[in-house]
């Protein structure tokens, strides 16, 4: 028997409601019918990913290698062309963010400064040009937003907090705001900033977009431990919203004592991932990334595995500082820079590209197959982060 409105009969002066409820078995029979509904959707969601790897000692696939250092990567496409922003060489600082234009294997000659000119807070020290590192590019509007991390003038030790700059044009030059962005002095400096989309986040889809960083506690002795954080974003990414939460930090052995690069990503059925670099440097082989299931962009995220997702391997040691990235053709990538691919006197680091794909259980290491052409696009269309079309079958494409 299905479920009837309460009614009442009434005898002179009193009243007696009467309620006829569904029976355990209808109410069963309908709690199954949802459940193999929502199977059936999810197995959709999920036709034509790719093969899981079937060389885990060599995942990656290069798609740029200079003579120079290439940190941080992150790839903007724009038209049929992807521009890389670069932090900082190593050993070289003639360049605050360095960028190369074109594809892999057809990447510009040289590179050309995207911020020629920092604020003084951000000058390492007077006269000359520091570190800045992990640059993020977002289109807004008509305008392309950059975030980054300079360097803090006469900081000791040394600390970066984020910056915001904006130019009408990927290639530059973009100018940065004269104050910080965001800046934690008391928790080591702020870094690696992201700007994540999620129309179905807590403010829905008027105001879709999250700000994401790392708070650098470790660079300062004393400061706590590394802190993953998140705030909302305004829709035209120049200020922050609401209150900034934690939600992540250092929960698994191996990812001690340092946990940086986050970078969230919507899976096929719509849930938050965030992927992480972690361990104990960049510079050494206990260095890789994990992956973490969040509540939603703010979080609370956890790690449900026991240890990497990808880590050092056959194609060079401490893979990590990674980007994620949605091909033009919907195809999901890490882009990420190992120490060195195999020659440990080899001091620039190249830029390895590892293929994504997706089931029930979240994320995995895929066949890398060929990196998607900026020129090709597949049959998934959305509107994008700028409102206009992109290529991407999710909230935005690009690097996010």
């Amino acid at each position: 028997m299905g479920r009837l409105p309460a009614h009442a009969a009434c005898v002179g002066l009193f009243c007696a409601a009467f309620l006829v409820v569904a029976s355990p078995a209808g109410a069963t029979a309908a709690a199954k019918a949802t459940g193999a509904a929502k199977a059936t959707a999810s197995a959709k969601a999920f036709v034509g990913q790719p093969a899981a790897t079937a060389a885990p000692f060599a995942p990656g696939i290069s798609i740029a290698h200079e003579d120079f250092d290439l940190p941080d990567p992150f790839i903007l496409r724009v038209g049929g062309t992807y521009y890389m922003y670069l932090s900082t060489a190593f050993g070289d600082n003639t360049q605050n963010v360095p960028l190369l234009t074109g594809r892999p294997g057809h990447w510009s000659t040289h590179s050309i400064d995207a911020v020629p000119q920092l604020p003084a807070w951000a000058i390492g020290q007077q006269g000359a040009q520091g570190l800045t590192w992990s640059p993020a590019v977002y289109k807004f509007g008509d305008l392309y937003v950059m975030y980054l991390a300079p360097q803090i003038r006469g900081s000791e030790p040394t600390q970066h907090c984020i910056a915001i700059a904006s130019s009408p044009s990927p290639t530059g030059p973009f100018y940065v705001s004269p104050v910080p962005f965001v800046c934690q002095g008391k928790l080591g400096g702020d870094i690696d900033p992201e700007v994540f989309v999620d129309p179905r986040g807590p403010d829905g889809p008027y105001q879709p977009y999250y700000f994401i960083w790392k708070s650098d506690n470790n660079s300062t002795r004393g400061d706590g431990v590394d802190t993953i954080w998140a705030q909302p974003l305004s829709n035209d990414g120049f200020s922050l919203e609401g209150q900034q939460v934690r939600i992540f930090g250092p929960d698994k052995s191996w990812e001690w004592p340092l946990v940086e690069a986050p970078q969230m990503a919507l899976s096929p059925t719509k849930t938050v991932w965030m992927f992480f670099s972690a361990g104990a440097g960049f510079y050494t082989p206990d260095y890789g990334m994990g992956v973490a299931r969040c509540a939603g962009p703010l979080g609370p995220c956890t790690d449900p595995r026991t240890g990497p997702l990808l880590t050092s391997n056959e194609q060079g040691p401490g893979p990590g500082e990674e980007t994620y990235f949605v091909g033009p053709d919907g195809s999901d990538w890490l882009l990420y820079s190992p120490v060195h691919t195999g020659d440990a006197f080899d001091l620039f680091r190249p830029v390895e590209a590892a293929r994504i794909g997706w089931n029930e259980a979240g994320p995995f290491v895929a066949q890398a197959g060929t990196f998607p052409s900026p020129l090709r696009c597949g049959s998934h269309t959305s509107r994008g982060a700028s409102g206009r079309h992109s290529c991407s079958r999710r909230a935005d494409s690009g690097s996010r």
